[in-house]
């Protein structure tokens, strides 16, 4: 009779008959009381009802009010949440519950209280309950709170809260959230307190971050300056790709000590809409140009000068082409001076097709800009405007072949433009041009070794607003370039084989003097205006490395210089190079590259000389195997590997006429530790260090530590800071103790 017990299947009808729900029971005994409708479940217990199992030593099943009791070590399962405790008092209908000793795994840690109460899926109540991401016993640190709502792959609230480091409460607030997901979430963020000699004491970062829906989110700061006021701050960002993204950033504050108003707003959007319509836009304000600099902590705004805005509509209209209207605004402060753009307009028509394979271009496009100055104390002195027009069409054509002779192409480009010109409403300047550009271009390939180009251009332009005559344009050009190979049997670091790629080149130019007459003028083909000879030859080397045969590039090296046929003088020979000696060794890059020149008038070297050696040296002595795996795919910020002996090391040397100083990063990796000495420098010719910087970082199992030493000059500054792994957000440092540390 146990024995069909223990496998029994009982069935209970739901209260409108219809559907029948079954719940899944099984003990190594099992005691069923037919009276109570009860049923006992003893050693290795478990109790399955849809997607809820509890496994226990022992089960008390009450079959007619559908609830259960597990005791001794209890395991509740539902979907993808497990919680283990020493006692259970479950509801099946209404799937609710209690836990004693509990205890579950989260996605970033783990969350224990003594009660934990089942509210809904994925949401738990909790008395005294802690939570960590520290799967040590006991943990290295806990948030504690006696009451807490845990909301699974979301977030903990826990009220009052206190974080306890190694058994030692270090701080408490009123209530907290604490994040405990990868994912995106809402809640509060970390602040900082601190003292400055113009803010006076402050907390700033005062923040609520809102995870407003899966494309967009804002953060909401506040900070509070007992000499400045306080100051509200927001951003906020949205990605619907691909039809729209943009961004919003504010903050505003009625000093109390200048008795100013001052603000900041800029927003960014881009979208596609209607028919392929597209829109970029930028807004940008600000009170005036110190604002940034007084209050940002991000070295780039200390340097801003001016504001830009601008918004671009553009679409492509069927066939015809593409259209875009602009309007832009811009201060800068620095020089007094605004200038408005509205509007600037193009229509660009895209290629057309004509006939016989020929291409045409053409374009229309319109500016209108107004210029306002003004003096140091911001009062308007002057304003011009200008006016502009253009018109532009480019023609060009099929590859024509001349048998023997090769190839040719012919392109031409005809513009027209008008422009004006208004200081303080009166006409100033104005023209109006036409300009013509037609370029001949030829090439062969004789015996199939050479590559000669030849290339005819003329070019014309006229301002017809004027009596000047135009001056006519004519350049023509030849040049011839081959290819020379030769493979070395090379064996050493590696290498397995050079290749040495040698390509010479020549090219002469000519423009000759034109005596303006009518539109084509009178070209003086023996007269030069300007003739030059151009020389070069390029070298390149590559060799294959390893084992495999990988091909890899070594360097390479250019030789330059151009004789003047009308002066009859020779340009300096100029000489470049880049070379990649040790492509083969794994762990060892140096690239050095070079440049000079040779003046033949004076034999001797110009002073446009420089070398720059690059040398990164990655080594590895030894590798530490610890107690506990650790995954360094998770590690903030660096993803280095903790048990590693390794060495990195990076130096670059320049040498030049008036240069001649070293730089280089040196990084130590030992197990849980990471040393960095960062930027730091010789100058050769002042004979003196350059500012440099020290970085410690510190493995502390789930929290890490960094220390930075900074030297500027004759100052030294330091900062530290002491924050969770997993919850980066959560950290202490120099920010947070700054009105008792000195800076």
């Amino acid at each position: 009779m146990l024995g069909l017990l223990s496998a029994l299947v009982l069935t209970q009808v739901s209260p409108d008959s219809v559907s029948p729900d079954t719940v899944y029971y099984k003990g190594n005994l099992v005691r069923f009381y037919t009276k109570t409708e009860e049923v006992v479940l003893l050693d290795s217990a478990w109790v399955r009802y849809h997607d809820m199992t509890v496994y226990s030593d022992s089960i008390h099943y009450d079959t007619r009010l559908h609830r259960l009791s597990a005791y001794g070590d209890v395991l509740f399962h539902s979907k993808d949440q497990n919680i283990t405790g020493n006692l259970l008092k479950y509801d099946i209908d209404t799937r609710k519950g209690m836990m004693r000793t509990a205890r579950t795994e989260v996605e970033n840690g783990f969350f224990w209280a003594e009660e934990i109460w089942l509210i809904k899926e994925k949401v738990l109540d909790a008395r005294r309950g802690c939570y960590t991401t520290c799967e040590l016993e006991p943990p290295h640190y806990y948030f504690y709170g006696p009451r807490a709502k845990l909301f699974i792959d979301n977030v903990a609230v826990i009220q009052p809260v206190v974080l306890v480091v190694r058994g030692i409460p270090v701080l408490a607030a009123p209530f907290w959230l604490v994040p405990v997901s990868s994912k995106r979430k809402s809640g509060l963020m970390p602040f900082k307190i601190g003292n400055s000699k113009d803010q006076g004491f402050y907390a700033k970062n005062l923040a609520y971050y809102w995870v407003i829906n899966d494309y967009a989110d804002a953060t909401f700061y506040c900070d509070i300056m007992t000499r400045k006021g306080i100051q509200p701050r927001f951003e906020a960002i949205y990605i619907v790709d691909p039809y729209a993204r943009g961004s919003l950033q504010g903050s505003y504050i009625d000093e109390w000590d200048t008795r100013r108003r001052r603000y900041s707003f800029n927003a960014s959007h881009s979208s596609r809409f209607f028919l392929g319509t597209e829109l970029q836009a930028q807004a940008d304000f600000l009170s005036d140009a110190s604002y940034a600099p007084d209050y940002s902590e991000e070295q780039p705004d200390w340097l801003k000068q001016d504001i830009f805005s601008y918004a671009e509509l553009s679409r492509k209209v069927l066939r015809v082409g593409r259209f875009s209207a602009q309007v832009e605004n811009k201060t800068e402060f620095a020089r007094h001076r605004t200038y408005t753009c509205l509007p600037k307009a193009r229509i660009s028509f895209g290629t057309r097709s004509l006939p016989f394979n020929w291409n045409a271009s053409p374009s229309l496009s319109f500016e209108h800009f107004f210029w306002t100055y003004a003096d140091s104390t911001d009062k308007d002195t002057a304003h011009t405007t200008d006016l502009k027009a253009r018109a532009g069409l480019g023609l060009a054509s099929p590859d024509y072949s001349l048998g023997k002779a090769g190839e040719l192409r012919i392109s031409h480009g005809l513009g027209f433009s008008e422009s004006r010109s208004f200081y303080n409403d009166t006409l100033h300047d104005q023209s109006r041009t036409i300009a013509n550009n037609l370029n001949l271009e030829t090439s062969q390939k004789p015996l199939g070794i050479f590559n000669t180009y030849e290339d005819l251009a003329f070019a014309h332009t006229d301002d017809i607003s004027d009596t000047v005559l135009p001056e006519p344009c004519y350049t023509a050009s030849l040049t011839s370039t081959f290819s020379l190979f030769r493979v070395f049997d090379v064996r050493a670091i590696g290498m397995h084989g050079l290749l040495h790629t040698a390509r010479p080149s020549i090219a002469l130019s000519y423009k000759p003097e034109v005596t303006p007459a009518g539109f084509f003028g009178k070209p003086q083909p023996f007269s030069p205006k300007a003739a030059d000879l151009n020389l070069g030859i390029l070298n390149g080397f590559e060799a294959k490395v390893g084992s495999l045969g990988t091909k890899r590039n070594l360097g390479r090296m250019n030789f330059t210089s151009a004789y003047d046929l009308k002066e009859k003088k020779l340009s300096p020979l100029r000489a470049a190079a880049s070379i990649l000696p040790f492509q083969s060794i794994s762990n060892l890059n140096l690239q050095i590259d070079a440049r000079a020149s040779f003046i033949f008038d004076s034999m001797e070297l110009g002073d446009d000389y420089s070398v720059t050696t690059s040398l990164t040296w990655n080594k590895l002595f030894a590798r530490k195997t610890l107690k506990r795996e650790v995954d360094t795919s998770l590690h903030h910020p660096h993803n280095l590997i903790q048990n590693d002996w390794r060495i990195q090391l990076r130096l670059n040397h320049t040498y030049a006429r008036k240069t001649d100083m070293v730089t280089g990063m040196f990084t130590l990796y030992a197990p849980g530790w990471k040393f960095t000495l960062n930027s730091i420098g010789y100058n050769f010719q002042q004979k003196k260090l350059t500012d440099y910087s020290l970085t410690i970082w510190k493995d502390l199992h789930c929290w890490e530590a960094l220390i930075n030493l900074n030297r500027l000059g004759p100052r030294w500054k330091y900062d530290f800071e002491v924050r969770i792994k997993k919850l980066p957000d959560v950290k202490f440092g120099k920010g947070t103790f700054r009105t008792f540390l000195p800076d």
